[in-house]
């Protein structure tokens, strides 16, 4: 059961510091353009019932914002997923920015990824996107925590290495050095929590 715990946490991590930022765009046939601003790839903890509320925006064929659009924030009546308060879906309007936000998102007990489907209708135009997330409950004990903050330093480290080697060119004159760097873990033990 731990060893799967910290398996999760890895995967979760990796999930959060590569898909996480990468945006998400559905477009429609007649122009609309629903873009995921908020929610994808996020993290849900089933212990504490906390969620990240998705948030969507709409755009018309001219990239303008779309004011007063419906759109339906609907999530998996089975599995992983959550609700909104007590309803698997809601319904809400876009406002000036063309911005829908899925507000009240409580995680159900059930770990695992999952999708919400958001489907935006304006005018008898309508597109759709997903946004996934995942459930998880994370573990109390030490050696997860250890797991956790080695993944996640792990991944700052690649973020680190990516931005080094897509940063800015050096001015001229200046030469540039490379750098090597190491990440090492240390050693895990595993078994039961102390």
């Amino acid at each position: 059961m731990q060893i799967e715990t910290l398996r999760q946490i890895i995967a979760i991590t990796w999930i959060v510091t590569f898909v996480a930022a990468l945006p998400v765009t559905a477009q429609d046939a007649d122009g609309l353009n629903l873009r995921i601003i908020e929610g994808q790839g996020s993290i849900n903890n089933v212990r504490t019932r906390s969620a990240r509320a998705p948030v969507v925006e709409l755009r018309d064929d001219q990239n303008k914002p779309v004011l007063g659009a419906s759109v339906t924030f609907q999530t998996p009546f089975t599995g992983p997923g959550a609700t909104f308060g007590s309803e698997r879906a809601l319904v809400t309007q876009t406002d000036s920015e063309g911005r829908a936000t899925g507000r009240g998102l409580v995680p159900n007990g059930v770990t695992g990824p999952f999708e919400i489907h958001v489907t935006a209708a304006f005018n008898s135009k309508v597109v759709s996107a997903s946004i996934r997330q995942i459930n998880a409950s994370p573990s109390e004990s030490r050696s997860s925590r250890k797991v956790l903050w080695i993944s996640l330093a792990a991944g700052a480290a690649a973020g680190g290495v990516f931005a080094a080697t897509h940063g800015h060119s050096s001015p001229s004159g200046v030469t540039s050095v490379p750098s090597t760097s190491t990440l090492s873990a240390g050693t895990s033990t595993f078994g039961p929590p102390q």
